[in-house]
């Protein structure tokens, strides 16, 4: 099932699409399979974060202008805000998928889809593409630092392993608000290099709108900028990663109990 659906914007800002998502499955009847949406344009893109407190919606968009002010110096020329917003979106990215499980989307009790527009107002478009597939889905509890980097490679690979799945996809994720999933190098000082460069561009500071704790703020937006999501294809009954990549999960509020989620689904040959 695809469906084009409209929303209008304002200048800037993350309205929601939750809700209309949540619809569009439940018109489905789709019970096990795959939600991925798209955004078309350029200076648009699509996340996934905390809708509790609007401020904290803000604050991404504070943090964005900060690391990518508009300028006049940009090659691509249109307008200052229009060339930015090209660049913002290509950074958080225009493309998410989402499990569904028992007719509902698999998504955690904070989180919510969000639209993130750098140059309104428009009406703007977002894609759904509703795919049914069986699937085997798994979960596994972590136990986090205060920040860094578990990795569960080896977690998922056995869930591949455990499914017989022979060709296929598998789509992990995690329902937390301040928390992501990533794939890097798999040595530790890559992913120490990695996580200080997240605290460089989102700094862990006192002057968020969001006032739960510093800490809670700043790891919302770096939710939002690093994904919560990520798909792999499963071939020949393996999970298709590089020799040097790690799949982990990257605490950025702990430390805390956290759910990873992997769907495995395809062809058990």
């Amino acid at each position: 099932m695809f469906r084009r659906e409209y929303i209008e914007t304002e200048w800037r800002g993350c309205p929601s699409i939750t809700g209309k998502l949540e619809e569009l499955v439940k018109e489905s009847g789709i019970q096990e399979g795959l939600c991925v949406v798209s955004a078309p344009d350029l200076t648009t893109a699509l996340g996934i974060t905390s809708f509790w407190d609007k401020r904290g919606l803000e604050d991404l968009m504070d943090e964005l202008d900060r690391d990518f002010p508009a300028r006049v110096d940009y090659k691509s020329q249109r307008t200052p805000f229009d060339s930015v917003g090209n660049v913002k979106g290509a950074v958080v990215g225009r493309s998410l998928s989402l499990i569904i499980h028992e007719g509902k989307l698999v998504l955690g009790s904070s989180q919510g889809v969000v639209l993130l527009e750098f140059d309104g107002p428009r009406r703007r478009p977002y894609e759904v593409q509703l795919v049914e597939r069986s699937l085997t889905l798994y979960k596994t509890g972590i136990k986090t630092q205060y920040m860094g980097m578990c990795g569960i490679t080896d977690w998922v690979r056995s869930c591949v392993k455990e499914s017989g799945v022979k060709e296929g996809l598998c789509h992990v994720s995690q329902l937390h608000s301040t928390a992501g999933i990533l794939l890097c190098g798999r040595s530790e000082p890559a992913k120490a290099d990695l996580m200080a460069d997240i605290e460089r561009m989102v700094p862990t500071r006192a002057d968020f709108k969001h006032r739960e704790t510093a800490s809670d703020a700043g790891g919302h937006v770096k939710t939002a900028l690093t994904g919560s999501q990520i798909s792999l294809a499963v071939h020949h009954g393996e999970l298709v990663i590089g020799e040097d990549q790690d799949l982990v999960f990257a605490e950025f509020d702990g430390p805390r109990p956290r759910t990873v989620y992997a769907a495995v689904m395809g062809e058990k040959m």
